[in-house]
């Protein structure tokens, strides 16, 4: 991948196609390969568009200054971005903590955000989130880390559908393999510390969800049928709220349908 100083941090990225620009932007420890693994990035080439994938500040190969960050740095990243590589407009695709990235864009850089996707990452914060968030700072504080396998078994329990997990032992184990095999998507502890912090500040802003009245570019908000974190439900309250939004509601995928259930989700 290429690189770029942005804010005083270097941000690792890939530029591949030609065409009207759309940005992937990912979650939480989500390296940029994973666009790739998902078919979305190369559906998005083949239909046209010039694809920008990057690794955002913490997450292997970009750089992770200390803990903690703000869902307004990361924002300022992608705009950064955007400005050094000269994209001037462009469609921003964020999934789970990059739908935060895209939703802040989108408000504070209007000219910036020609449309945008929230992918299971939209609408107000959930019992079952929100107990996520304190078992996660509880673990950190009392660590500094998050241990891999409380990691992999978080992971495991929200990516799978409750029917995969409770029917399929082969697919849970193959995906507890895989897992197991990744490397660090971190680049440090740092990064995750610093993540981890600027979901957890942006989900319990009072006023975030009453501040998507101020986003005027057309919005796809996608939910999974078994996503615990942003079920349904929630993202139906998010797309009511946006001026200009379409609701997709992808059935029998959790909140890791983007490579569980990849070819709806291109369809979309």
């Amino acid at each position: 991948m290429d690189s770029v100083a942005v804010n005083g941090v270097r941000l690792a990225y890939e530029r591949v196609g030609t065409g009207r620009p759309v940005v992937l932007a990912g979650g939480t420890g989500m390296p940029p390969v994973a666009w790739e693994f998902s078919g979305l990035r190369d559906a998005l080439v083949e239909a046209g568009h010039e694809v920008v994938t990057y690794a955002a500040r913490g997450v292997a190969p970009s750089d992770a200054p200390p803990a903690p960050y703000t869902m307004a740095q990361l924002a300022a990243d992608l705009e950064g971005l955007l400005t050094a590589l000269d994209i001037g407009e462009t469609a921003v695709v964020g999934y789970s903590l990059g739908g935060f990235t895209a939703e802040l864009l989108a408000r504070s850089r209007p000219d910036l955000v020609r449309s945008l996707v929230l992918m299971a990452g939209a609408g107000p914060l959930t019992a079952v989130l929100d107990a996520v968030l304190r078992a996660e700072a509880e673990l950190i504080e009392a660590t500094g880390t998050l241990p891999p396998a409380f990691v992999r078994l978080q992971t495991l329990l929200s990516t799978l559908a409750p029917s995969v997990l409770c029917e399929d032992e082969e697919q849970v184990r193959g995906w507890l393999d895989l897992l197991s095999s990744q490397e660090q998507a971190w680049t440090s502890a740092e990064g995750e510390r610093g993540q981890s912090a600027a979901a957890a500040d942006w989900l319990r802003d009072g006023t975030r969800m009453g501040r998507l009245r101020d986003i005027t570019a057309p919005a796809l908000v996608v939910c999974f049928e078994h996503d615990t974190y942003f079920p349904p439900r929630s993202g139906q309250v998010a797309a009511d709220s946006l001026p200009n939004s379409r609701f997709v509601h992808v059935p029998g995928a959790a909140h890791g349908g983007l490579l569980t259930h990849p070819q709806p989700v291109k369809d979309h």
